[in-house]
């Protein structure tokens, strides 16, 4: 028993990432209507496993041609309300396309996060959604924070090595290696599921944006640094000062620059 306990204080002295409980709750159907409610938004949602639909928000263009804008949210206990907002914020006065789903087990989404499960998720919202919109893939810009960064350097990754790249990446408050756990007390018994994304980063193209906080209180600079040295000459990197992790999500700098490096990929083909 003694043993027992101890193997995953060892496995973490071995091999330490930092460590984070997921911050998922329910979102309650009068709550994801009226986000749905929004002018121009809908409640749209994808199919990915038995008795898993995983709920989310659309608010589609004018323009057949006009680019789309997807993003994968981090540990957030109100996933679909902060992709809204930063979505609209992002797309200012612009005709773009936009996309949030909620992982499984967060917001109005059923079943349980679970990092490979969740992986598979993010490659079906992708194919979906290039497919009920009538998407190329050179139309849609990926923006990930935190640990939606994970599931987006796989998703571009997966859809350059096909022959689909897609037209850019974001990664705000990147996260280059984490564990997730369900529960402080399971984390006892168990290691959680580890998050590293560097095996993803040499099938990413260019171009990528790279956005740290100067003041991130969750990972401090160094992941984020690290990835960008990882990607070299296909990213961007900015740090910006005083901005806290969860704070970049409403820094208007870094809203004003991920708008201008998506104009500026669509204007360079």
């Amino acid at each position: 028993m003694v043993a027992v306990l101890a193997r995953p204080l060892v496995q973490r002295r071995a091999r330490p990432h930092p460590r984070f409980v997921f911050s998922n709750r329910p979102l309650s159907k009068e709550a994801y209507a009226n986000l749905a409610a929004r002018p121009g938004w809908n409640a749209t949602s994808i199919h990915v496993a038995e008795n898993v639909d995983l709920n989310g928000l659309i608010r589609r263009p004018m323009g057949r041609e006009s680019p789309w804008v997807l993003f994968f949210p981090g540990n957030d206990a109100t996933q679909l309300a902060t992709g809204q907002k930063l979505l609209e914020g992002i797309r200012d006065k612009h005709d773009w396309g936009l996309a949030v789903y909620s992982y499984r087990g967060f917001d109005s989404s059923p079943g349980a996060p679970e990092r490979d499960a969740l992986a598979s998720d993010a490659i079906q919202i992708v194919d979906r959604l290039l497919q009920r919109e009538q998407i190329r893939p050179s139309q849609l810009h990926v923006v990930a924070f935190s640990l939606g960064g994970y599931l987006a350097a796989h998703v571009v990754g997966q859809a350059s090595k096909i022959g689909n790249k897609l037209a850019s990446l974001t990664l705000l408050a990147s996260v280059e290696n984490m564990e997730m756990v369900r529960s402080a007390f399971r984390a006892r018994l168990a290691i959680g599921d580890i998050y590293e994304i560097a095996p993803f980063l040499s099938d990413v193209p260019a171009p990528v944006l790279v956005i740290q906080g100067a003041a991130d209180e969750a990972f401090g600079c160094i992941q984020g640094r690290t990835i960008a040295a990882q990607l070299g000459s296909r990213a961007r990197y900015l740090e910006l000062p005083g901005v806290g992790h969860s704070a970049l999500l409403e820094n208007e700098n870094a809203i004003v620059i991920i708008r201008e490096m998506i104009e500026q990929a669509i204007r360079v083909p």
